[in-house]
């Protein structure tokens, strides 16, 4: 004769069984967010020397609100010339200034997706969102999760030059683009940088440690090739200088002196006196009026022909 389970009994199994599933699934997702959290980790490492934590992120963020990088802002929009209901990407969007502005002029007709690598340059991103048709996402540069032909703009400022395989992304940047649609990217070469010290050659010693902060310090020299190579058809380049004769919150290369100095720091392959006072001669230089500081934004227009297949 066979024995039936009493109710409470079949409850108590079934309740064993879903605890089970339960902790399964709390194991799997806790891994899962571990293994998403060291890939985020590694794409941030594989970017350049700069640490991408809360602290640069902010700092980064301040540095976007000064004078000299609103106007270098302002001077990309007019060159993208942008219009209602367009799609754009940015890749290496920052804390988003550069979107937001985008954004006002494409319209609720249009979209603008930016990417960073920095999972907190995105929550800032993300907190401070003015429209729904803003859009952010954690990405990397050299595999953009966006289905080719997707974009009538990509734009790319001060990026390139921090991913090793730069080729890598401007060939991403050729494949989202469509038809017809075209890009610009911006570039700084460190080589060219003029900063005024009574001490040239520490100067000179600080600034050969810094390059080592992004992957192509002189990006610039070769960068029309590279975007003709990708597929691109080049459209020519212009220059946006950053002149500094003063040494105060709201210039570009007070911030900047501060990253500098950060980074040697950690490299420590110039002395901690030297560096100390590297970074405090430039209150000295200002306060004297003989502070200067000099560098060039090297902007590059490009276009996919309206032949190509995406």
């Amino acid at each position: 004769m066979l024995e039936t389970q009493a109710p409470a009994e079949n409850s108590n199994v079934l309740r064993n069984v879903l605890l089970g599933i339960l902790g399964v699934y709390v194991v799997f997702s806790l891994y899962f967010s571990y293994q998403l959290n060291e890939r985020i980790n590694m794409l941030e490492a594989k970017m350049s020397g700069i640490e991408y934590t809360k602290e640069n992120a902010k700092r980064l963020e301040k540095i976007y609100l000064t004078r000299d990088v609103a106007a270098q802002r302002s001077e990309t929009i007019r060159q993208l010339n942008l219009s209602s209901g367009e799609s754009v990407l940015d890749i290496g969007c920052g804390p988003g200034y550069l979107c937001e502005s985008m954004g006002e002029l494409v319209g609720h007709h249009g979209a603008v997706v930016g990417i960073d690598i920095s999972a907190d340059l995105i929550a800032l991103c993300n907190r401070r969102k003015p429209s729904t048709w803003l859009s952010y996402a954690i990405g990397d540069a050299t595999k953009i999760d966006q289905a080719g032909g997707s974009f009538d703009v990509v734009v790319c400022t001060q990026v390139a030059e921090y991913v090793p395989d730069v080729d890598r992304v401007l060939s991403e940047a050729f494949r989202v683009l469509k038809p017809g649609g075209r890009t610009i990217f911006v570039a700084t070469d460190w080589d060219a940088v003029v900063w005024h010290s009574e001490n040239p050659q520490r100067m000179a010693l600080v600034m050969k440690s810094w390059e080592e902060h992004c992957a192509h310090p002189r990006l610039p020299r070769s960068m029309a090739y590279k975007l003709v190579n990708a597929g691109f058809r080049f459209d020519g380049a212009s220059v946006f200088p950053i002149l500094n004769l003063q040494y105060d919150d709201d210039s570009y290369s007070k911030g900047l002196s501060q990253g500098v100095r950060d980074f040697v720091a950690r490299k420590k392959d110039v002395s901690a006196d030297d560096l100390t006072e590297w970074h405090s001669e430039f209150e000295r230089l200002s306060e004297a009026g003989r502070y200067f500081f000099s560098t060039n934004r090297y902007i590059f227009r490009a276009s996919k022909s309206a032949a190509h297949a995406s």
